[in-house]
């Protein structure tokens, strides 16, 4: 069996694994775990504006595929995690999947939460993929 590999993106990716002790995501083998992703930019800042949280949320997903030399296409399912989930937030969620998978359509699972981890957050997002060989 493969050893985990794990991803740790430089900027926030190095802030989180030294004052929280976690990785942003592990590669064993094929397989790749993004641990949820909020809506923070490089600064570890949130917009208070949920789209703009969602949008950051996937581009953050895919900085830590790149880690694994993976990209969206690769991506086979998701769970999304909303503190006010509606209909426009679901909108912004299809809009964004669909401008990152455009050619496949992943699992994709919303679960409606009372808080996230941080009072700013808005949206997590979790991935799973699979590396193309």
């Amino acid at each position: 069996m493969a050893a985990p590999r794990f991803l740790v993106p430089k900027g926030y990716g190095e802030y989180m694994r030294d004052n929280y002790h976690y990785s942003q995501g592990v590669q064993v083998g094929d397989l790749i775990f993004v641990t949820g992703q909020g809506g923070w930019d490089a600064q570890f800042e949130f917009d208070d504006d949920v789209h703009a949280q969602i949008r950051q949320a996937f581009q953050n997903v895919e900085t830590v595929l790149a880690e694994a030399n993976a990209t969206w296409g690769d991506v086979i399912d998701i769970t999304s995690y909303h503190v006010e989930p509606d209909e426009r937030v679901l909108e912004t969620m299809v809009a964004e999947l669909r401008r990152h998978c455009p050619d496949h359509q992943p699992l994709w699972t919303v679960i409606g939460v009372a808080s996230l981890a941080l009072p700013a957050m808005k949206v997590e997002i979790t991935a799973n993929a699979v590396a193309r060989t």
